[in-house]
């Protein structure tokens, strides 16, 4: 059944010239932009343009973390240069701890953005583990068996070796190979380019509203992740990560996402905060009692699960719609442009 399903799409596929010219373009662009003989002069708006699918033609969720990434680019830079250094092996790159436990790992670099750095620069030898690529597995009963006490790097070993022994088999690339599991996942990347803004317009159209003030609250949703623990929210919550991807962002669940989900450090309390985004009072009032009571059925156990709205304008009826509800709170925030006239003299 898998074998025959990957075959179909592998012959389907090599028809299109896309199958092709998009390994090329991206491996050939970045491969060059993070050989470890170029980093030194790796910007913040190279890592950036990475993330951006318009250029990797691949992975459209990466973006998401790249304010979080190049906070310290020397610290990027240097954990890159680890991380691609052949001569260390590979589990012993992938097991180091996040930099502020005296490793080398930089937080937001998870093992989407780590890998798929590893299959430009090494195309022959690493592939991407992602959510699409581990679901994919699991369709097809192809997913590693991982025991309790593996390391990361260990789990991606075994994951990796799956994929190069699915390369073989198939005569097809680990480029191509993460293009078929995408297609199987059900989101495939073939012939397709999204750019970011245009996502961002669709999403608006969805709701019906207003897009410059629909974009402008997305914007403040990516400012709260970059800038997280100088917000009110950091300083009694945290982000959620796994493996050193950041989960908290557009939180994934079967009624929706998430726009942002947190837990308390102290581990008892987890936070969701939807910003309004020119929906309805009353849509976002029930969008967010829809994702408080899946949290609660789904992740809480005996937590406490709390919700935020965030609102440029704090309305009558997003007033009236919250007023028995003492486990929401309502934020507003202000834009503040300020113009200042230069002198040629």
């Amino acid at each position: 059944m898998s074998s025959n399903l990957i075959q179909k799409i592998i012959e389907d596929k090599s028809k299109d010239s896309w199958w092709l010219e998009s390994e090329r373009r991206v491996i050939g662009k970045f491969g060059k932009m993070f050989d470890p003989k170029n980093l030194d002069n790796l910007t913040k708006e190279d890592f950036k343009s990475f993330l951006l699918i318009k250029n990797n033609l691949r992975w459209e969720a990466i973006y998401r973390q790249g304010n979080i990434i190049t906070t310290n680019m020397p610290a990027l830079i240097k954990f890159l240069m680890f991380l691609l250094n052949e001569r260390i092996p590979l589990k012993e790159r992938l097991d180091s701890p996040f930099i502020e436990k005296g490793g080398q790992w930089v937080k937001g670099v998870g093992r989407a953005i780590m890998s798929a750095i590893l299959l430009v620069v090494y195309p022959k030898k690493y592939g991407v583990w992602n959510s699409k690529s581990e679901a994919a597995l699991k369709k097809l009963g192809l997913h590693p068996a991982f025991k309790l006490k593996d390391s990361f790097g260990e789990r991606y070993i075994k994951f990796n070796q799956v994929l190069l022994d699915l390369a073989q088999k198939y005569n097809i690339s680990l480029w191509q190979l993460d293009g078929v599991l995408g297609e199987i996942a059900g989101n495939s990347p073939f012939s397709t380019i999204v750019n970011e803004e245009e996502m961002v317009e669709e999403d608006a159209k969805s709701h019906g509203v207003d897009i410059v003030n629909f974009g402008m609250e997305k914007q403040l949703e990516d400012f709260l992740i970059a800038n997280w623990d100088k917000t009110i929210f950091g300083k009694k919550y945290d982000l959620i990560y796994k493996e050193g991807d950041l989960l908290s962002q557009q939180y994934e669940t079967t009624v929706g996402l998430i726009d942002i989900l947190a837990i308390s450090k102290n581990k008892d309390e987890y936070l969701i905060i939807e910003l309004k985004k020119g929906r309805t009072s009353d849509a976002i009032v029930g969008q967010l009692l829809r994702y408080m009571a899946w949290v609660k059925e789904n992740l809480a156990k005996d937590k406490k699960v709390s919700g935020v709205i965030v609102v440029l304008d704090f309305d009558e009826k997003l007033k009236y719609s919250l007023k028995e509800l003492n486990n929401i709170k309502v934020y507003t925030y202000k834009v503040d442009f300020k113009l200042v006239l230069q002198d040629f003299d």
